[in-house]
């Protein structure tokens, strides 16, 4: 009898070692870069997969950030389980913990228009600013804006001058960084994304000085899904989930952008109309998809000027198996 007792408690804590996290924590921003996540909580999408996997009554929490580094800390911290932001931000963390606590990628969720715009009537090239502008973004020399932003540095000045801009660059969210703005304060320029981008260039004394494609030459994703090693071995189902959530929230954009809007705005809690939002998601130069686009460019870039210190031989050493079927850069 205490034989038996013993396999049965044996079973149960060999079961209870195995089971998943009832708790998923994501890090996510505000923006259009992130409306697959924005229909993934709405439809509630997560969770839905997780319980076709057999991790039934899943809670999913959104934790929205104001840019990469915070993002980065609390995967660090173990504050949040997985995070959704700008390539930068990834890339630093991946070339830091590489053999300490590996990163990987997960996916991509698309490109959308990414653009540096001014009230400074002067500026017409990236050239032209001087040390009387500010130029606000989601963080200072690590988000993706601050990236591209070095990048169209070293094009306009030359070889060693990619930091040439930093110092007038200021940290705001996208919302913070509209309000200044659009309020005439000392920050007088953004570089910013969809919608904040498009209801900024609404006003006839804002203009568009460059933008990320531009800048590149091609397209780079909005970001990427990324999380520790640790996190995916421990939770192979949830973290199948998340993929498949997205892959199911994208197809969900694609097929219907109005709906996709709709559920936008009901997350986010802005106030542009429907319209306008199905516009900005079918503009041309927006695309919604799983693919990794710009990884390795980005990543020579910031090998190059010393802000990494190691380079992924190919994309696919940034990521999980899920996505290495697809036409990533």
């Amino acid at each position: 009898m205490r034989i038996l007792l013993g396999i049965v408690v044996a079973c149960l804590w060999i079961g209870a070692a195995r089971a998943e996290t009832d708790t998923l924590r994501l890090g996510i921003q505000p923006g259009l870069t992130y409306l697959p996540f924005a229909v993934i909580q709405y439809e509630g999408l997560i969770e839905k997969a997780a319980a076709a996997a057999g991790v039934p009554n899943l809670k999913v929490t959104y934790n929205r950030f104001s840019g990469g580094p915070a993002m980065n800390d609390g995967l660090m911290s173990d504050n949040i389980d997985i995070a959704a932001t700008g390539i930068p931000s990834y890339l630093t963390l991946w070339a830091k913990a590489r053999g300490k606590l590996t990163m990987r990628g997960l996916t991509s969720y698309g490109y959308i228009p990414i653009a540096l715009v001014t009230r400074n009537p002067d500026v017409k090239t990236v050239a032209d600013f001087t040390d009387k502008d500010r130029i606000a973004l989601p963080g200072v020399k690590t988000s993706v804006q601050a990236i591209f932003l070095a990048m169209a540095a070293e094009k306009a000045f030359g070889p060693g001058q990619s930091g040439r801009l930093d110092a007038i660059t200021v940290t705001r969210s996208h919302p913070d960084g509209m309000a200044a703005i659009l309020s005439n304060s000392e920050i007088n320029s953004h570089f910013t994304i969809p919608p904040y981008l498009n209801l900024e260039l609404k006003r006839p004394d804002i203009h568009m000085v460059t933008t990320s494609q531009e800048i590149v030459g091609s397209p780079v994703s909005n970001g990427v899904v990324y999380l520790t090693e640790r996190f995916h071995q421990a939770n192979p189902k949830v973290v199948g989930a998340v993929y498949e959530a997205i892959k199911q929230a994208i197809a969900l954009i694609n097929a219907n952008p109005r709906h996709a809007a709709e559920m936008y705005l009901k997350i986010s809690e802005e106030r542009t109309p429907v319209a306008e939002i199905e516009a900005m998601i079918t503009a041309p130069g927006s695309v919604y998809d799983i693919a990794p686009h710009g990884f390795v460019a980005m990543a020579k870039f910031l090998h190059r000027t010393g802000m990494i210190g190691a380079e992924p031989k190919d994309w696919k050493e940034l990521f999980l198996p899920y996505v290495h079927g697809e036409n990533g850069s």
